[in-house]
């Protein structure tokens, strides 16, 4: 618990001020405190030195947007619900020398048994991440203030920077509902490095009660035909991979299987223009369709796949959106899917907030856990991303990054597993 405490008191020095049990061990079940406490010598009780070190990693909070509002959500105590806030995090932990962070990365991290008792995520140890607000669960109960939300995050997947360093990216789509008497809440993010430096990033945001949870923020999915080059279409933003990041292609051939796919990470986020909408289910939940995994958007069936006759289609949770590769990829099962098939169908997660001029921000998240099947002598991947909106407008972006030498995601950074 040494340890745990240091993270609490760089915290609280550097303006939050967090208490030392929302930093629970392993089986620790112990409620997390919900008032403050200060520590005055961070530095001398880290095994690690603490803060020390010009290099530590840098946080983002890259979704949501830090002037965005978000909706309450549905729940209250005793009666919770699966429409929550609805949104998605993102965290972007950039690091800058040779000193790695330990992460799994895969497209399940998550360990809802270890989230009550605010545990460290055995899938990426160096994450925390808090509200300072109370949050009610999907079953109607409470996950007290300064809760280490660590165990919540869905995904996890690493891309190569230039030089020194990589890129990690973690996605979590918010199942939680705020109490109702909440206007704004701060979300503070951290992740300490192998050599215990702590990277930071905070953000406050509002609660707008115009719509009573994020899957209320946009309509329900439906077919969609759209048009490309027609003014007004959504403003689509690939933020993930960053170019001129380089993305690992995967094990190749029958090497491939879960824990050794290419597993970088990609963000697309789209806004409508005018009147028209986003259809999107953030929780997955569609009307006669009994989702497994309340929280997740994944449409795999939705993939062409020769081997059981499946002739592929949009992702009906998100059925306007496209994501495209120049290579074919290959699935664990060994199918090989073209380039230029959409693979919406693959992606993880989904969430809405309402941006500051008062439009509603789609965001989607996947890690690729499929293989890339680059010809010989290309160097470069290029990924498309298209929205099309409730009035059949498209908008796309697209990116080229270069391939890494790692042969997956999971090379870039120590398996903590």
């Amino acid at each position: 618990m040494e340890y745990a405490r240091v993270l609490a008191g760089v915290l609280c020095v550097t303006g939050t001020l967090l208490p030392t049990s929302a930093f629970a061990q392993g089986d620790d079940t112990r409620t997390p405190r919900t008032h403050p406490v200060n520590y005055a010598n961070v530095v001398h009780i880290s095994p690690h030195n603490g803060v020390k070190g010009d290099l530590a990693p840098i946080v983002r909070i890259v979704s949501p947007l830090a002037d965005s509002r978000v909706a309450p959500g549905e729940g209250s105590v005793g009666a919770g619900s699966p429409n929550g806030t609805g949104f998605a995090v993102t965290l972007e932990i950039v690091t800058r020398d040779k000193t790695p962070v330990s992460l799994r990365e895969a497209t399940n991290i998550r360990r809802v048994d270890l989230l009550n008792a605010g545990a460290l995520n055995p899938n990426a140890p160096g994450l925390y991440f808090f509200f300072d607000v109370d949050l009610i669960t999907p079953d109607g109960k409470v996950l007290p203030k300064f809760n280490n939300f660590a165990s919540a995050f869905n995904i996890a997947g690493t891309d190569d920077t230039p030089g020194d360093g990589v890129t990690a990216w973690l996605g979590w789509h918010v199942l939680e509902s705020v109490p109702e008497d909440v206007n704004e809440f701060t979300m503070t993010a951290a992740f300490v490095d192998d050599a215990g430096r702590i990277g930071i990033d905070r953000i406050t945001l509002k609660v707008d009660r115009s719509k009573s949870s994020g899957q209320a923020l946009t309509p329900e999915p439906f077919a969609l035909t759209g048009t490309e080059g027609v003014p007004d279409a959504p403003d689509v933003t690939l933020i993930a991979p960053r170019v001129p990041t380089s993305i690992a292609l995967g094990a190749q051939g029958n090497a491939l299987n879960a824990s050794n796919g290419a597993l970088f990470f990609i963000q697309v986020s789209a806004v409508a223009q005018g009147d028209a909408e986003i259809a999107v289910s953030e929780n997955g939940i569609r009307q006669g369709v009994v989702n497994p995994a309340i929280g997740l958007i994944a449409d795999g069936s939705q993939i062409p796949n020769p081997a059981t006759g499946a002739t592929g289609g949009p992702n009906r949770n998100f059925p306007g959106l496209d994501v495209t590769f120049s290579v074919p990829v290959r699935q664990a099962n060994g199918n090989v899917v073209p380039a230029g098939v959409n693979l919406a169908p693959l992606f993880n997660i989904a969430g809405s907030e309402i941006d500051a001029d008062g439009r509603v921000r789609v965001t989607a998240d996947w890690v690729v856990g499929t293989a890339l099947v680059v010809p010989a002598g290309e160097k470069t991947v290029t990924i498309t991303a298209k929205v099309t909106d409730t009035l059949g407008r498209t908008g796309l972006t697209r990116n080229t990054v270069t391939i890494s030498q790692s042969q997956s995601g999971q090379n870039l950074t120590p398996n903590p597993q």
